[in-house]
């Protein structure tokens, strides 16, 4: 399975596993687990928050965005 995110890619979550719409940039920090066929990535947003989504909640952010 050739993921399509590297670290550094800033992202925006598309399907929250939570419930609630986040439409802030988030920079992908680290690759935490790849098992059961799905990555898990640790975000960070630019105040502070870290969050952990596995690679089908994410989709990569307009070339335009500004963390």
């Amino acid at each position: 399975m050739n993921e399509a995110f590297h670290i550094g890619q800033l992202v925006r979550i598309s399907r929250p596993a939570s419930g609630y719409a986040d439409h802030r940039i988030y920079c992908i920090v680290c690759l935490v687990s790849k098992a059961d066929g799905y990555a898990v990535f640790r975000v960070k947003n630019t105040v502070g928050v870290e969050r952990l989504v596995r690679a089908d909640e994410i989709e990569p952010a307009a070339l335009t965005a500004v963390p």
